[in-house]
């Protein structure tokens, strides 16, 4: 499929300087050119991954921030989301995530802050909302020194784990705040702003992908903060290249290498399809998971946190979770109904299991749910060959279910006694009574059995229509009735259908009583003339 190029504009807008001469950095945005390697197809919704690097701690100390009564005590930078493009966050919201923090007075950024968990994991992005308005707004604000303790106990708690994933909440300055509120960039400009210092600085980022969140894929960009230059300049024209070429892996166009003297934040955009469950509920899913645990994951689920394509996927796994769960809980009864009843439902809903057979499938989920099937049995059977056999038996029975279709779509005009699909029925019932006939099961109730009794009638009813087809084929030829009943007979030696074989020996047995073949009989054997009979 054609890639069509993403469009990245960058417009860098500059505030007027407070009185007194104060001075405050000013971004200004560049794309970095690169091909994108996804085909838009790949992806009908997904991650965005956005990784944030800088070189503030190095060069952070040439900025000129004013005079020393007035400069900013921190740098905050913020990525703020356009409504709706975040799907995991309400569609009227504006969701805006701290990327990185940067002390002015020690020259030094907080790590927690850029390695921001959200971001790099991963924000579900609703594609259909990318192509409607700008969607990714960097915001550049001066914290005030008597804000700065504020500001950094807010962004620890926000950034830290586990709370950062399940959204816990907590009251700064007596205000109920959750880290995942829409309403963090309000919390933080009402507190950084002054009348005196509106520090505040914006880069609009206009992303007008027209072939969904897949043309986000590999796209950078480069926010240069200047505090000197009066005038905007243009931003460089970067592309990617050989980091032997240049350290950053980014060269000009004309192709030197780009060493910024000036300080910089590095955004790289990443797309993906699949977020590891540990980045919601804090732990797998997987044999060893308790109830609490499916029980959250659930939860996960419902709540539309993951991707369309990935939470389909999920729900798979969630089915032998439950049925493992369910496994344990059948073993742990102790009542007086047999456990084998209750073994038999579990292994009809075990293959029942989906499992998609695509390349998604392969990458992310197949080795999670083989290892859960084979859980299931394990649990299921409790360590008996006993059980393992009926398991086993029962689950190939089970498995065989669909086929019966095709099967009476087969025989529904068939007369002929050799056909396959009578042989395949007819082993299938074999199969069928050689597991009711096993001692656990022969003390069963009719309900715990019904998941063999109505496969069984079913054939039953499928193989008995086309043996009677077949008689009457049979009862309308021309041949001789000992002709007829002998070939009944010899099919019914050779099938594996009780009731079609006392069909056929009934028919055998009437076609030979019938006055015709009376007769036949009297002419090839006649007995001596009595007297009177040549009159």
């Amino acid at each position: 499929m054609r890639l069509l190029v993403f469009a990245l504009a960058a417009i860098g807008l500059m505030s007027a300087c407070s009185s007194g001469g104060s001075r405050f950095v000013r971004p200004v945005a560049t794309p970095v050119q690169g091909a994108n390697d996804l085909e838009a197809s790949d992806y009908q919704d997904g991650y965005l991954r956005i990784f944030v690097s800088s070189n503030l701690d190095e060069t952070g100390r040439l900025l000129d921030f004013g005079k020393e009564g007035q400069r900013p005590a921190m740098l905050l930078i913020s990525a703020r989301f356009g409504k709706g493009t975040v799907a995991s966050f309400s569609a009227d919201s504006e969701p805006e995530i701290p990327v990185l923090l940067y002390d002015v007075q020690a020259g030094k950024t907080q790590s927690s802050i850029v390695d921001n968990a959200l971001l790099s994991s991963g924000l579900l992005i609703d594609p259909e909302s990318l192509s409607t308005s700008p969607h990714l707004q960097i915001y550049v604000r001066g914290v005030p020194a008597d804000k700065a303790r504020w500001v950094t106990d807010l962004l620890e708690l926000a950034t830290a784990e586990p709370v950062l994933k399940v959204g816990l909440s907590f009251v700064p300055g007596g205000a109920t705040f959750s880290p995942l509120s829409t309403k963090l960039g309000d919390m933080l400009s009402e507190e950084i702003k002054t009348s005196e210092k509106p520090w505040e600085e914006k880069t609009l980022l206009g992303l007008r992908p027209d072939e969904g969140l897949a043309s986000l894929h590999g796209r950078q960009f480069i926010v240069l903060l200047n505090s000197t230059t009066i005038e905007l300049e243009p931003p460089p024209t970067l592309e990617r290249c050989d980091t032997r070429r240049s350290l950053t892996g980014l060269c000009y166009a004309t192709g030197g290498a780009w060493e910024p003297a000036q300080a910089y934040v590095r955004f790289e955009l990443d797309v993906t399809d699949y977020r590891s469950i540990k980045d919601f509920i804090a732990s797998d899913v997987g044999c060893e998971s308790d109830e609490r645990i499916w029980s959250d994951f659930r939860a996960l689920l419902a709540s539309g946190q993951l991707a369309r394509k990935q939470a389909e996927y999920e729900r798979l796994i969630l089915t032998r979770g439950e049925l493992l769960t369910d496994a344990r809980r059948a073993q742990a009864d102790r009542s007086a109904a047999p456990y084998t009843g209750r073994m038999l439902r579990l292994a009809q809903r075990f293959v029942l299991l989906r499992t998609p057979d695509d390349a998604y499938w392969a990458d992310h989920y197949a080795k999670r749910a083989a290892a859960l099937d084979d859980c299931v049995r394990n649990v299921a059977i409790g360590g008996t060959a006993q059980n393992a056999a009926i398991w086993d038996e029962a689950t190939q029975i089970y498995s065989r279910l669909p086929t019966y279709e095709l099967w009476a779509e087969s025989l529904a005009s068939n007369s002929d006694p050799e056909a396959q699909s009578l042989k395949a029925a007819e082993a299938e019932l074999l199969s069928i009574d050689r597991l009711l006939a096993r001692p656990e099961l022969r003390s069963l109730s009719r309900e715990n059995l019904a998941s063999l009794n109505g496969p069984r009638i079913q054939l039953e009813r499928m193989l008995t229509a086309t043996y009677d087809r077949i008689i009457r084929r049979v009862v309308a030829t021309s041949e001789p009735a000992f002709g007829k009943a002998e070939r009944l007979e010899v099919w019914a030696e050779a099938t594996r259908c009780s009731v079609c074989r006392d069909r056929l020996l009934a028919e055998a047995d009437a076609l030979i009583k019938t006055p015709e073949s009376s007769d036949g009989h009297q002419d090839s054997d006649s007995a001596p003339p009595q007297p009177g009979d040549a009159r």
